[in-house]
Parts: C-alpha cells; structure tokens; sequence
C-alpha cells in the first residue's frame, strides 16, 4: 500500500545554500538601489542649486534694469568700470558695505546692493558679480568695427540702438566649493534706456 503520509525525511524548506544565495541576491540588489537613490539625490540638490543660481542671476538682472541708465552707462563706460562685485564692497564680517558704489550709481536704499551682491539662500551664501560686457557693445555699434559696413545698416539702425543699451553678464558662485564649474552659473542680458522701455 502506498503511503501518502510524508515523515521527517521528507520535510520540505530551504536550504542553507539556497538561503545564502538568496541574501546574496539580495545583497546586490539594495546595493544597487541605495548607489541608484544616493545619485539621484546628489542630482537633485545640484538643480536646486542651480535653480537658486539662475534665480538670483535674473534677480540681479532685473534690478540693474530698473537702475538709472544714465548713472550706469556714465559707470562702465565714461569711467571705464569692469564689475560690480561684493569684492568692490567694504566687507565687516559677513556683511558687505557698499558705500562707494551707492553713492556712484544714486542707489539711495544701501541695504539692496549688498542684498543682492551677496545673498544667503538656504544656509549658502552666494556672491553675485555683474561684468559689463565692452565686447558686444562695440558688436552693437558697425562704426566701431572696422569689418563690418556702415552704409549697409538693417531697418533697426544699429549706431542709434547701441547708445540705448548695456550688455552684462551676471555671474553667480556658491560659496562651498568656488572650483567647481557646476557651482557657477552666468546669466546674460541688456539693460535698456528708460526712454525705450
């Protein structure tokens, strides 16, 4: 007769080397999820990071575009001024005096500059540089580029749209890690003449 009743020979359950294969498997798996996570996370705090930059660029940017154009075309061009960069302010501690550069471009609130020169955002100070840029204002100007004809001028004179305009570049650097390019961020643009906004 057949039995159909096992006894403890045959128990059924896994065993030791099935088990370790199973935690090995295991293993390998979690660890390649937590390097998977650990990435994505790191990536994620870089575009924040980046966000914040490119916020505070455009900031910066629309702040020198509400100032007098007058005082700033006198700054960088008649006085043959590069930057505006916390580096120009008088700096006590952490906090930045700019003085000089009030008095020279008629800002008449001195808490905004060093507000936006030297903003701190979540823990991280970030320093803010604005260049002008000499460059493409010569580009904007046919007269001033030997290369190029003047007599051929498009429906936009370009001779009369250059006196209206400021080209910048704003350049943003966190402050944990200066060498690293991913810590930087530049933002260009033009400030206008108020007579053509």
């Amino acid at each position: 007769m057949f039995n159909l009743v096992q006894g403890k020979d045959h128990e059924q359950g896994f065993s030791l080397v099935e088990l370790l294969a199973a935690i090995t498997i295991l293993s390998i798996v979690s660890l390649v999820l937590t390097a998977y996570f650990t990435n994505a996370l790191s990536y994620s705090k870089q575009n924040q990071n980046k966000t914040i930059m490119v916020n505070l660029g455009r900031n910066a940017l629309s702040f020198m575009e509400k100032m007098e154009f007058d005082a700033l075309s006198d700054y960088f061009i008649n006085q043959n001024h590069t930057s505006i960069s916390p580096s120009g302010c008088v700096r006590t501690g952490n906090q930045l005096d700019c003085t000089t550069y009030n008095q020279l471009l008629n800002i008449s609130n001195p808490a905004v500059l060093p507000a936006i020169l030297q903003p701190e955002i979540n823990g991280i100070t970030y320093e803010v540089t604005i260049e002008y840029q000499s460059q493409l204002k010569d580009e904007l100007d046919p007269t001033k580029d030997p290369t190029k004809d003047p007599t051929k001028v498009p429906t936009l004179d370009p001779t009369k749209a250059a006196k209206y305009l400021l080209p910048v570049q704003v350049k943003v650097v966190g402050q944990g890690n200066k060498a690293s390019k991913g810590n930087e961020t530049i933002v260009e643009g033009y400030i206008t003449d108020e007579r053509i906004r």
